[in-house]
Order: structure tokens, then sequence, then C-alpha cells
């Protein structure tokens, strides 16, 4: 077979940033912050499309610190969605969102694996209540691809993170 290539990019949004920042309503006296870090994509090198293809990098690490003003009761939530619901890339079959998957581990907090959706956004992680900082790893999965019609060349898809206070 010939070398194939699948490069999944992902994009943190400025939506995503004021969902972070926006006020639960009057209750709050001061706004909540954090300073959050997550890679800029995640790239699969396929050199056979009937096999899974860990993502890289591996393991794909969001961080967290400098929180400012969380609660006692403050949660950070962060779930991910895609765009579209298949990838773009060259001409003939295109690979479908589904076909992406993550395992996600943390020290603290609540991790959870799931799969890539265009209709729901997915749950990676739940910090521990009021933290200070923190991360969660991910290891993207790209599943086997129909070869029927798939070309090789990059195929591309955006994600949006959701970043929000439970």
């Amino acid at each position: 077979l010939e070398f194939r290539r699948v490069l999944f990019r992902s994009r943190l949004l400025l939506v995503a940033s004021v969902l972070l920042l926006a006020s639960r309503g009057s209750a709050w006296a001061q706004p909540r912050a954090v300073t959050i870090t997550i890679p800029t994509g995640v790239s699969f090198a396929v050199n056979n499309i009937a096999a899974s293809t860990t993502g890289s990098p591996n393991p794909f690490r969001i961080t967290f610190t400098n929180t400012v003003n969380f609660k006692k009761n403050d949660n950070l939530n962060i779930s991910v969605k895609a765009d579209t619901t298949r990838f773009s890339g060259p001409a003939g079959t295109q690979i479908p969102a589904s076909a992406v998957s993550w395992t996600a581990t943390t020290p603290a907090g609540v991790a959870s694996n799931g799969t890539l959706s265009s209709t729901a956004y997915g749950q990676v992680f739940i910090s521990p209540a009021e933290p200070s900082n923190g991360s969660v790893s991910m290891v993207w999965t790209l599943a086997p691809i129909a070869a029927s019609g798939l070309h090789a060349g990059t195929h591309t898809i955006t994600v949006r993170w959701r970043l929000e206070f439970l």
C-alpha cells in the first residue's frame, strides 16, 4: 500500500475562551479566569489504512494554570466537538469525524474517553473542585479507513474546544 497521511488539526477558538470567562449572572462578585494550553493539532501518519493509527503528539496534553477567583464548588469542564461530519481532503472518499477517538487520563479530576462527533460535545475532563492547576493527557486514535475511493494526501478537520465552569 502507498503511504497515506492524515492530518487532524485542532484549533482553540475565541468563542471557547469567552464561554470560560462569561459570568453566571449577578451572583458573581469577580470574574473567574484561567490560563489553558492546548496543543495546536494532532497528526496521524497512516502507513496501513487497515490498522488503527495513534496520533502525534502522544500524549496530547492540555494544561491549566493561574486560576483566579475559583470558588469552593467550581470545576473546570473541557469538552470537544468537530466542526464538520467529515475531514476535508483530496477528492474521493472522505474520512468521517467519528473515525477519531481519544483515551484520556489525569492525575486529578475525571478524564473521559470518547469519539469525535459533529453533533455533540464529547466530555474530556472535569477538574476537582476549586482547582489551582491541572492537566489531562489524551491519546488520539484514527480507526482503520475504508480504502474504496480514498486518496492519499492531507485530510483535515477542525474541532472546537468548550471550556466552562460547572
